[in-house]
């Protein structure tokens, strides 16, 4: 019985100290797909473009969606134009990441000038006017956003 009392007081400490630390002890799960900041590492924005494309060439997009895209945006659109399908959402980002927009990417990360070290923070080229890559920091992790307009 002292056995499973000091078990209680463990977990209710240790859930204590989670709670008190948002960030830590929290799920990371989106979508069923949990986090995983070793493999995709997301501390700064030039990490998370880095991780976006090793996402994609691991033919993980259901990850980029899920863990690596500015999740209000994601959520909006799951729920407001794919009637909460996740999985179509997916579908959808994986037809826009063709090979010439992948190569603009990998450019982006290669040779791209960074903008902003707080959030927002954003990557250009020099010689692409019309574009530019943007993440957003929430909490200890940076996320791609998209800027495309509003459909």
């Amino acid at each position: 019985m002292r056995l499973i009392a000091a078990a209680l007081v463990a977990f209710l400490c240790a859930w204590s100290v989670a709670a008190a630390d948002p960030g830590k002890g929290e799920s990371t799960k989106r979508y069923g797909i949990e986090a995983d900041l070793k493999a995709y590492p997301q501390s700064t924005p030039k990490e998370t473009l880095a991780s976006v494309l090793k996402a994609v060439e691991n033919k993980r997009v259901d990850y980029l969606v899920a863990q690596l895209a500015d999740p209000e945006y994601v959520d909006e659109r799951v729920k407001r134009i794919f009637g909460g399908k996740f999985e179509e959402q997916v579908n959808d980002t994986r037809t826009k990441l063709d090979p010439p927009t992948v190569k603009l990417l990998e450019r982006f990360l290669k040779d791209g000038d960074w903008i902003g070290k707080e959030s927002p923070a954003s990557v250009v080229l020099k010689d692409v006017k019309d574009r530019a890559v943007s993440f957003v920091k929430i909490g200890d992790r940076w996320y791609m956003q998209n800027n495309d307009k509003p459909e």
